[in-house]
């Protein structure tokens, strides 16, 4: 994925700085020195023994957000990026992985019109992991995007919304192929009460998939179509629930139907926090099936043990449910303490494992040392 958009995007971001809106910045950088064990995930007594071991990673993690806003507009510049440098390069190579996002929303007062773009990079190890529960190559995965969103009120308690997209996907491995999706969807909303409302939502989806054959370029198309009714509530005032179900229909020439849905559970003490959340979805991939449906299940834990220093836990599970079978868990803990209003340092754990098919089970460690420098509004 070429970076040249973003020579077409900073004029139009920088330009916005001409205008006379209130406007908000904040930079945060995170540095760490992160030791892995079998960061490859090979399994004991398979595979190439020089596949497994142990690196040492430098990471340097710089996030600037830039905001503007007046009554009716909001426009939003997020400029980042991940420096990686690795002590064992034979199993984690060195890394720099740029991103950029561009938000603008103008508000009226029965309507929302938002255009957002967006440019990133990532590992495929870690997507993979987090998305299908899959041990992928140590590459790069290129993502940009582009979408729109317009919504109005029909009634106080109805509305609805229309949103349409278009992003690019590419590898800098031949084990994915890479792919163009276009789509949109629309929603219908209701408000039942102050803290209940649903939605019903028709989306539709065309990927083409490019792939290098004999010297030539092969394309595929798969399509994808879903119907998915949502329920929203705020069970108390710290406490909201999140559910949909729905069916997915997707494929080239075999088209399959699926059953789709999800549950998410949140709350805020006034010490601890937690999440739970649940889903089965069909999504875009690399894959030749071009899309993919998996279930994700996670548990995150927050609890402040002091006014400067919160602990953190938690787990999740990736599995794949079609194409080659895989499943991905992981573990973590970390904790956070303020040293100023500026700097913190964090320590945390990881644990992973992860199969496939019938496979024995990987295993990988993580021991990570950070410390983290923040300064909003400068």
């Amino acid at each position: 994925m070429s970076f040249r958009i973003v020579s077409h995007l900073l004029p139009i971001c920088l330009g916005c700085a001409s205008l006379p809106v209130w406007a908000q910045n904040t930079l945060t950088v995170p540095m760490e020195v992160v030791h892995v064990s079998n960061p490859n995930l090979v399994p004991d007594g398979l595979g190439d023994d020089s596949r497994r071991g142990s690196a040492t990673l430098y990471r340097l993690h710089p996030q600037y957000t830039l905001q503007f806003a007046d009554e009716a507009t909001r426009t939003e510049l997020s400029l980042g990026g991940l420096i990686e440098r690795s002590s064992n390069t034979a199993l984690s190579a060195h890394r720099s992985l740029p991103s950029l996002g561009v938000l603008w929303e103008s508000r009226r007062p029965t309507s929302l019109i938002g255009l957002r773009a967006s440019l990133a990079e990532a590992s495929t190890r870690e997507t993979e992991f987090a998305e299908f529960g899959r041990v992928a190559t140590d590459s790069t995965q290129r993502t940009g995007s582009i979408g729109a969103t317009w919504a109005t009120e029909l009634t106080s308690n109805t509305g609805v919304e229309l949103a349409a997209f278009h992003s690019r996907v590419n590898y800098d491995t031949s084990a994915a192929r890479d792919y163009q999706e276009t789509g949109g969807s629309a929603s219908y909303r209701r408000q039942i009460d102050e803290n209940n409302r649903y939605s019903l939502t028709v989306s539709t989806a065309r990927q083409q998939q490019e792939s290098d054959r004999s010297g030539g370029v092969a394309r595929n198309r798969v399509s994808r179509t879903g119907l998915i009714f949502g329920f929203e509530s705020n069970l108390s005032e710290r406490q909201t629930l999140v559910a949909n179900v729905g069916v997915v229909r997707a494929g080239s020439f075999d088209k399959e139907t699926h059953s789709i849905g999800g549950v998410r559970l949140a709350g805020e003490g006034e010490r601890l926090t937690y999440s739970l959340e649940w889903s089965v979805d069909v999504s875009a991939d690399g894959t030749s099936r071009g899309y993919t449906r998996a279930s994700t299940v996670g548990l995150s834990l927050g609890y402040s043990l002091t006014a400067q220093t919160s602990f953190t836990a938690g787990g999740s599970r990736a599995r794949a449910l079609s194409g080659e079978r895989s499943e991905g868990f992981l573990l973590y803990a970390q904790i956070r303490s303020e040293l100023s209003p500026f700097w913190a340092v964090t320590a945390g754990l990881e644990h992973r494992r992860a199969r496939t098919a019938d496979a024995p089970f990987a295993r990988g460690h993580t021991v990570t040392l950070g410390l983290v420098y923040t300064h909003p509004d400068f």
